[in-house]
């Protein structure tokens, strides 16, 4: 996981120093670069990666801070709002927090999934998959092929993310994957 950190951090560097061109090609994208970046750091150990990820991540959120949140930064996608990248990063942690089981409060845990929803609907408009869904109290109405589902957050962000696994429950589980996720 933190190799994927540390990774994200290599490509959140060249965005600030506008290097993005100097960065090691990969196949596949951003998958394929990721990819190329964990294979990297399996050979280095453990801690080496977790103090290249916490100096680098230390060194862009000093640039960001700088920067200010109505900056724009240099991305592979153009020119881009920092405030949009940073709850792009937000969203990221929190789907890996969700991989390695990250305790938090219920309180906690409602609210972040609150604002993850909020975001993935944003999100997927933003990246030209928008979802056909309201947010009601608790939960998502989610129409989909013809059919309407609600759905609690956690299985609402499970489907947004393609990561049913992460559902304890094995329904919602099934439900996310009949829903198309093949995560």
């Amino acid at each position: 996981m933190v190799a994927h950190l540390c990774t994200d951090e290599v490509y959140n560097q060249a965005c600030l120093e506008d290097t993005l061109d100097r960065l090691p090609s990969a196949s596949g994208g951003l998958n394929g670069w990721n990819a190329r970046g964990v294979r990297v750091r399996r050979a280095m150990p453990p801690l080496e990666v977790l103090q290249e990820w916490e100096a680098r991540q230390e060194r862009v959120r000093r640039a960001w801070g700088a920067l200010g949140l109505d900056a724009r930064i240099q991305t592979s996608a153009g020119p881009y709002p920092l405030r949009l990248e940073i709850w792009h990063l937000a969203r990221e942690y929190a789907i890996h927090a969700d991989d390695i089981e990250v305790a938090m409060t219920a309180r906690e845990r409602q609210a972040q999934l609150r604002w993850r929803v909020a975001f993935g609907l944003f999100a997927a408009r933003e990246e030209g998959e928008p979802v056909d869904a309201e947010v009601e109290r608790d939960w998502v109405r989610l129409r989909h092929r013809g059919q309407t589902y609600d759905l609690d957050f956690e299985t609402f962000i499970a489907y947004l993310t393609n990561r049913p696994q992460q559902l304890k429950d094995p329904a919602a589980r099934r439900l996310v994957r009949q829903l198309g996720a093949t995560g």
